[in-house]
């Protein structure tokens, strides 16, 4: 059997994940999002999970929210 390399890259350049996970119980609001994103910054982190609920995208049926994703996504960067 051949040696497997299996390695995460980010623009093709291997990747260390140091980060954290946020409460993942329910979703989050921009203030709460925001807070989550400054710990990580603060413990030198470099990725953050955080739960987006299809409840969230989708509140009322046939109605989205993508924004709020949209916000999420900013806030990351």
């Amino acid at each position: 059997m051949g040696e497997v390399n299996r390695v995460f890259k980010v623009d093709g350049k291997p990747f260390f994940s140091l980060g954290g996970q946020s409460r993942n119980s329910s979703g989050y609001n921009a203030a709460e999002a925001e807070t989550a994103f400054q710990a990580v910054k603060l413990l030198h982190g470099n990725t953050l999970e955080i739960p987006v609920y299809w409840g969230q995208i989708e509140p009322r049926e046939g109605g989205f929210d993508f924004p709020s994703v949209a916000d999420l996504l900013d806030g990351a960067r």
